[in-house]
């Protein structure tokens, strides 16, 4: 009977001892957190596919969540003022290096990142945004567009707009929505090239007369007739007329 008591007391102790040193630790450890060190530097694309055994989807599926995650750490949440965009726009190149026909990480790069404060840290996803957006897959050419949506309004570069609009209007696919091919003049407008602009514009509509449809023409010719042409222009202009 004693030798069991004692048993127990001797258990009880060791319990007691382990609340003990667990709250010592906890009141030692509860002021420490998780520091933001930001970006982490990019690996290489073989190192990615050992740590992966082989396998890329792996290797992308781990980068993405990464990326969609990268700024929330210990409860905490980072500006993305504070990310390194140039270091995260190699992180994007690698992505795209495991798998260029998924379209997860350039959402996350136009509608996360695109949308961070800092205008000119954008700069350095735009080689990336053209680079996808030139790719040979279904619906790649929308990135070409939302670069030059970047450029234009967020950047505020028109030349580095531009050269985004081009690409996209000259791809040779004929499932674009003609709005594609419009945005040359557009940026061309906003330059203050108004006869460039009307050029293009005008050049869409004789070319596509017969296989556009009449709504898009009138869009077109109320462009044309109201904001690249002054009142006076579009009076002698026989675009314009009634």
């Amino acid at each position: 009977m004693m030798t069991g008591l004692r048993r127990h007391t001797w258990l009880y102790g060791v319990f007691a001892l382990v609340l003990v040193l667990n709250f010592l630790f906890w009141t030692q450890s509860r002021p420490v957190k998780a520091r933001w060190l930001n970006v982490p530097p990019t690996p290489g694309y073989h190192q990615v596919i050992l740590s992966s055994l082989g396998d890329k989807q792996l290797a992308y599926r781990s980068i993405s969540m990464m990326l969609q995650n990268l700024g929330s750490i210990g409860g905490d949440v980072r500006p993305l003022g504070e990310y390194n965009y140039d270091e995260l726009t190699q992180w994007f190149f690698l992505s795209a290096a495991l798998d260029e026909r998924s379209d997860f990480v350039p959402y996350l790069a136009a509608y996360y990142y695109g949308a961070g404060q800092d205008t000119e840290k954008l700069r350095y996803m735009m080689p990336y945004l053209y680079d996808v957006g030139t790719l040979p897959y279904p619906n790649k050419w929308m990135w070409l567009a939302q670069g030059a949506f970047l450029a234009r309004h967020r950047v505020g570069d028109l030349d580095l707009a531009l050269e985004f609009a081009n690409t996209l209007a000259n791809l040779e696919n004929p499932g674009l929505p003609v709005w594609t091919r419009q945005m040359p003049a557009f940026i061309r407008y906003a330059q203050g090239e108004k006869e460039a602009a009307y050029d293009i514009m005008k050049q869409i509509m004789v070319s596509g007369a017969d296989t556009l449809p009449p709504q898009e023409i009138f869009v077109m010719k109320e462009y044309i007739c109201t904001k690249i042409l002054d009142e006076a222009a579009a009076a002698l202009d026989p675009l314009c007329q009634k």
